[in-house]
């Protein structure tokens, strides 16, 4: 919570009325608030991705980019920034999509000082109790799966005991039943460690370790992991890299940790003598309409096999899509490790994502932003 750390709150007005701007940069400085302005949505962006707010004041009407498509931009990459719309009462019903797309205020032109100052505190406060009550079921939902997982494991780890007929002797049949046993035990244990990781990527309680480095390197690291399996099959792997990518920012264990989803998933469902291929290349993506392309760097990962039937594609990122296309799970994987895997790659401000061609192949992709 930046307000609360800096005991200051910091906004940023984008308007392109000079005015009106200046009127309310100095009053809110004057009121003890860390106060950037700019007069148009694309600087606004610009600011945005320099640092952090606690508090951008949008004009609905500017030149750039419009305050709806900052405000789009804010929720989609500035989760801590509260949004407040300044419009002109001929604008009411635009300000209104905007409290649908996540806005928390709207103020009419020519806008009030006297009650600006006590609403934008009162905001922060709201954000901060909603922050506080999140913390607390995050936590007691991670204390909840962390008590369950302890005691599951010593089980597992009993059961191990008795098959090595450590307590005496066992017939067959038993065997045969803590087998059984185990395999199960195997499978909660594996929930249990991928609930555990989503919520805590889900409660933003990771940080990336994030430093420079080479991403063709760590994918191809990974994928040499694989050898074993892909050569037990007869698969075919081909790994090409496009000469002279820029080394950027990023969290190798925990991206090493999307390309062990993708890859284990590409080794077990592609068919004998199939083939695997993996990519990286440079592209250009235009995250918002309107804004300049971002480099990034795509990572693709096909494989030949049964492929995705169309109908269960928008299911693949959703952790309830076994429940819901009536699937039940038979093997160790707890079905979570593509979610987190999306959980990852967004931390990371890129995208992932899956296309198909049923009967035929699958090919799941993922991009890092360069800069």
């Amino acid at each position: 919570m930046l307000g609360t750390e800096n005991n200051k709150i910091h906004v940023l007005i984008a308007d392109n009325e000079d005015s009106l701007r200046k009127t309310v940069s100095a009053w809110l400085a004057d009121e003890g608030f860390v106060v950037d302005d700019v007069s148009n949505g694309t600087d606004a962006i610009s600011k945005i991705q320099e640092k952090e707010y606690d508090i951008a004041i949008l004009d609905i009407k500017m030149p750039g980019a419009n305050g709806l498509e900052v405000l789009r931009y804010i929720k989609k990459n500035s989760f801590q920034t509260e949004v407040v719309m300044m419009t002109g009462m001929t604008d009411i019903s635009m300000a209104v999509e905007a409290m649908k797309l996540g806005a928390k205020e709207y103020l009419t032109k020519p806008v009030n000082m006297e009650q600006l100052v006590p609403q934008l505190r009162s905001l922060i406060r709201k954000r901060d109790a909603e922050e506080r009550i999140r913390t607390l079921q995050m936590e007691h939902s991670a204390r909840l799966l962390y008590d369950l997982h302890n005691p599951i494991v010593g089980l597992r780890q009993s059961i191990g005991y008795l098959l090595k007929e450590m307590a005496g002797p066992l017939t067959d049949h038993q065997k045969e039943l803590l087998g059984y046993m185990s395999t199960s035990i195997d499978k909660v244990i594996a929930l249990l460690n991928d609930m555990m990781d989503l919520k805590k990527l889900e409660g933003g309680r990771v940080r990336l370790n994030k430093g420079i480095g080479s991403l063709p390197v760590t994918v191809q690291t990974v994928c040499n992991e694989y050898n074993v399996p892909m050569n037990s099959k007869k698969i075919t792997f081909d790994f090409s890299a496009e000469p002279e990518l820029p080394a950027i920012e990023y969290d190798a264990e925990k991206i090493s940790q999307v390309l062990h989803t993708l890859m284990s998933n590409a080794v077990a469902h592609t068919q004998e003598q199939g083939a695997i291929v993996v990519q990286i290349r440079k592209v250009a993506i235009v995250l918002e309409e309107g804004q300049k392309p971002i480099d990034h760097i795509l990572v693709s990962i096909f494989n030949t096999g049964a492929g995705i039937p169309k109908e269960e594609l928008p299911l693949i990122f959703d952790r309830y899509r076994d429940i819901i296309a009536g699937k039940s799970n038979t093997s160790k994987k707890s079905g979570l490790g593509l979610i987190i895997a999306q959980r990852i790659v967004e931390a990371h401000n890129g995208k992932i994502w899956v296309e198909s061609e049923t009967g035929k192949s699958v090919t799941f992709f993922f991009t890092l932003p360069i800069r």
